[in-house]
């Protein structure tokens, strides 16, 4: 059994989310459109996620730009690239004409979007295993409005190691490359953020001694939690706030460790931690919904069997976010911490990073 919102919490977080901007940092939108455009859809954003999004009164979405698998082992960094600059475009398409989204590409972009009347979408790579070695590409990446990176996802590049994948718990060792080191730096120097979700704990260490910059964690939760390597354990979170930054919670059952369908307690549970380890303006959303997504490419694949897929996410839309903070609201936290998760910390974070 998940916990039982009251109703007179779920009012006070719906005045919240209206009164407040609430980010999501991580959502596998780019990726999603272009395999929807395949298939033959348009308005990807308007007819699937607008409605919800202005229910939970989001204001920024960071979409990742993220490169299956399967294109890379079919063609490598080249193969990846080419996909990469397809999502991009894809994404691009999909906004054109929309008076309700713009594309943010700095801290002027951003203080419009929370100012006005629109959303921001923030792009950033989720990996960059499209740039093999030539670390020219980041500053083409960044002319196109990308304005941030991971280093790896779930697997090894040319750059470092990656974590191990969601469902699993593997420890993975092996750190950054030299070129991993330098790509922190251009990174930094290119005024693109640094996304350590998908790191290591050997490539966690090395971007301890490399950036001068705060980092973030886009899409992570607490180890001590739920033991994952995909979360980050209590020295990690401590060092991540220390320097500036902000870890988004992941919304996937396998990361917030919710098997049993325990989604909002074991949510709380993941922001009430990192808010007492790592301070309570360390800690925000980036729940990475991904049912949609793997919709889309079971589609494509035609994957389609008579078995229901299995579903991932906590939540069944960004509508229901609304839910989890009457939760953190109902189990006693204050509204001025539950704000900043919303969306405050991660503006804060942005707005010190982004040119």
């Amino acid at each position: 059994m998940d916990l039982m919102v009251k109703e007179e919490f779920l009012k006070k977080a719906i005045t919240l989310h209206e009164k407040f901007p609430v980010v999501d940092a991580h959502l596998d939108l780019a990726g999603e459109i272009l395999l929807r455009r395949q298939l033959g859809e348009k308005e990807v954003i308007r007819k699937r996620y607008l409605k919800n999004w202005n229910i939970a009164g989001i204001k920024l979405i960071v979409s990742s730009v993220y490169v299956p698998t399967k294109v890379i082992r079919q063609g490598g960094s080249e193969a990846a690239w080419k996909n990469a600059l397809r999502q991009i475009e894809a994404l691009t398409m999909d906004m054109t004409g929309m008076e309700e989204v713009m594309m943010v590409r700095s801290r002027k972009d951003l203080k419009k979007v929370i100012k006005g009347d629109k959303i921001g979408i923030l792009v950033y790579m989720e990996g960059l295993d499209c740039i093999g070695e030539d670390l020219g590409r980041l500053e083409t990446l960044y002319g196109m409005g990308v304005r941030g990176a991971s280093l790896t996802w779930s697997r090894k590049n040319a750059l470092g190691c990656g974590c191990c994948k969601a469902g699993e718990k593997i420890q993975i060792t092996g750190g950054l490359t030299q070129k991993g080191k330098e790509a922190v730096r251009e990174l930094e120097n290119l005024s693109m953020f640094l996304d350590i979700s998908h790191l290591n704990d050997d490539g966690f260490e090395d971007v301890k001694t490399v950036a001068r910059k705060p980092f973030c964690a886009t899409h992570s939760c607490a180890k001590a939690v739920y033991d994952n390597y995909r979360n980050l354990t209590d020295e990690q979170m401590e060092y991540l706030a220390s320097q500036g930054g902000v870890m988004g919670l992941n919304g996937c059952k396998y990361i917030a460790g919710s098997l049993s369908g325990n989604h909002l307690e074991m949510l709380c549970r993941h922001a009430e931690y990192e808010a007492e380890k790592a301070g309570r303006e360390h800690v925000g959303f980036g729940f990475d919904l991904c049912d949609s997504y793997d919709e889309a490419d079971r589609a494509l694949e035609n994957k389609e069997t008579d078995k229901e897929p299995e579903l991932c996410d906590c939540f069944l839309n960004h509508g229901q976010i609304p839910l989890l903070t009457a939760a953190l609201l109902q189990r006693g936290m204050d509204e001025k911490t539950a704000a900043g998760i919303l969306g405050g910390n991660f503006l804060q974070f942005f707005n010190s990073v982004l040119p």
